[in-house]
């Protein structure tokens, strides 16, 4: 029996008045659309971690079918943008509930308690805890980061970057990865860093949480890199993700750490984790060799149907420098494509994306639509090290993927931002079909560009919502075969950081030139429940509700339910 389809075609129509002329794929919208803000202004002198700030999150808060933005703040309090439905965005932030300037940092967005709203956590330096705020469902937010067992309170300094969330142990509620990046050699040795799981107790207490980082296996306190000394000891961890790497049901996490502190940890499927092997060991797993992990991206770069791990770093031709002056490496970012055997290949140098500069945020995106992943980060470093560091500007970096050949275009693409950049992510904003581009710079002014090449490439977008698995459908893949026989796209539902920032939890498949209907997608919920639909119509805007499947005989019937919502036409 088929799955039963109904949907809503959102038919796209563009004119432009330079029709005919080639134009760059992103415009810098940023004061036009309302977004207007200073990430910080007054910082303590010589704070290298206050310098490494700078965070947001995408997603529709208020239900309203359109993605918001959060972002934080060091000297000021978090701004919340609530989209307008016309292009922009209306700052609600004290009406919301954010009022109060906490030095916050990384931000996650995730329906904490199931109860059908995105709940927001946030991380903060210079503190002595995080905070968790929950959503009324109306975009209004209280915090309850310490009545939830989530703020991870101590007598000791905060350096918190960023926080990922994923259901590990797939009860169908939402876990907590929380990182560190600082000295926290105070701390007891059995818990010698910040860096901690937080298990969610589920259908006992929805959105309450237990410290499950020593049962879990998931401890950084005993990892020291080769830029640890006596004054820089602890853990010094920027991003993780929880993802199902070897695809066997239970989601996996990567960690991108400084100072050659990257790991992987493999899901045991029974909440309990083993550490993948490093670059160091007897046998290696592939991973690892970053040195200075700061920036992680995951997603299925070459279509095999197994995600990839990109890490950003430090690129720099005159390192490594004099131990005196400087504690870094500078051989550049890392790419590792899944081998399917728990062991990675790097393929940084045959994909061309070594040079990042001083790389933070991340993110592949289908950003022209033609059916392949792009890749896109940020870059930048200002604080003591500049004079040791030769980039004046640190220009970003867009790689267009043309069927596996990623050839650096930024600058014709319009992405010119030249800032301290760190957070970074990708929503479609104005609902038009195409990803568009947020960046937080340290100490400055954001940038917004939103994406003109929509016109180009048909689009199909789809949210998933759990019923058995978490709401989200965070940990979900999905498979897109356009023509029977033909090749695949996969996505996966990702509630990771890209570093600080994350994405909205939308899926977006570029189709390139096509007018006809999809063929096949199939759908793998954190739960084992797999639903398969046919004849989907393109420039579509989906959203898939998790069907458990109906038993006839001894066969398991795969029946889905596609709820279709117009958002918007143009």
């Amino acid at each position: 029996m088929k799955s039963s389809l109904v949907v809503a075609v959102v038919l796209l129509t563009f004119w432009s008045p330079d029709c005919g002329q080639v134009r760059a794929a992103f415009t810098d919208v940023t004061l036009s659309s309302g977004i207007d803000y200073q990430q910080w202004t007054i910082l303590p002198q010589n704070n290298e971690a206050m310098r490494m700030t700078g965070g947001a999150a995408a997603g529709d808060v208020d239900g309203d079918g359109y993605p918001d933005l959060f972002v934080t703040r060091v000297d000021g309090p978090d701004i919340l943008y609530l989209n307008n439905q016309q292009g922009g965005f209306i700052d609600v932030s004290a009406e919301s509930g954010f009022t109060a300037s906490l030095n916050t940092n990384g931000a996650t967005m995730g329906d904490i308690d199931n109860d059908g709203d995105l709940d927001l956590y946030v991380t903060a330096v210079g503190g002595y805890r995080y905070y968790l705020y929950m959503n009324d469902g109306n975009g209004n937010f209280s915090e309850e980061a310490v009545v939830r067992n989530a703020g991870i309170v101590t007598d000791e300094i905060h350096y918190g970057t960023s926080a990922a969330l994923g259901d590990y142990d797939n009860d169908g509620y939402l876990d907590l990865h929380v990182n560190e990046w600082g000295n926290t050699r105070f701390l007891p040795p059995s818990l010698w860093s910040h860096v901690r799981v937080l298990h969610n107790l589920g259908a006992e207490n929805p959105g309450y949480f237990e410290d499950a980082t020593l049962e879990t296996g998931i401890y950084m306190g005993d990892i020291a890199g080769y830029g640890a000394n006596d004054d820089r000891t602890g853990v010094f961890t920027f991003s993780s993700t929880f993802a199902d790497f070897d695809r066997d049901g239970f989601a996996d996490i990567a960690i991108a750490g400084d100072f050659n502190t990257s790991q992987l940890f493999w899901n045991n499927g029974d909440g309990t984790f083993d550490r993948a092997p490093g670059p160091f060991t007897p046998n290696p797993s592939g991973i690892g060799t970053d040195e200075n992990g700061m920036g992680s991206a995951v997603a299925d770069v070459n279509g095999d149907g197994l995600l990839d791990w990109f890490v950003t770093s430090i690129y720099q031709e005159d390192l490594p420098c004099p131990e005196a002056q400087c504690n870094w490496n500078g051989s550049g970012n890392r790419l590792y494509l899944n081998n399917g055997d728990r062991t990675f290949t790097d393929a940084t140098d045959l994909y061309g994306v070594r040079d990042g500069s001083w790389g933070w945020g991340t993110v592949f995106f289908d950003y022209d639509n033609d059916g392949d992943l792009d890749l896109v980060m940020t870059n930048g470093m200002t604080g003591r090290h500049r004079e040791l560091v030769p980039f004046k500007q640190d220009p970003m970096k867009l790689w267009r993927n043309d069927n596996g050949v990623f050839t650096e275009v930024a600058a014709e693409e319009g992405l010119t931002d030249t800032g301290s950049g760190k957070g970074l992510l990708t929503f479609d904003y104005d609902l038009d079909g195409d990803l568009d581009l947020f960046i937080v710079n340290n100490g400055g002014q954001p940038k917004l560009y939103r994406n003109e090449t929509n016109a180009s490439g048909a689009f199909l977008t789809i949210q998933t919502e759990g019923t058995v698995s978490n709401r989200d459908g965070i940990g979900t893949f999905l498979t897109l075969i356009a023509d029977e026989g033909g090749s695949a796209q996969t996505r996966y539902v990702s509630g990771g950081t890209n570093f600080l920032s994350q994405s909205d939890l939308e899926v977006h498949f570029g189709l390139g030139d096509r007018t006809a209907p999809l063929y096949e997608l199939v759908v793998e919920w954190p739960s084992g429940i797999r639903q398969v639909f046919k004849d989907i119509p393109i420039n579509s805007r989906l959203v898939i509700v998790e069907k458990v499947p109906e038993p006839v005989g001894s066969v398991l019937l795969l029946v889905g339910t596609l709820i279709a919502a117009l958002r918007r036409n143009r």
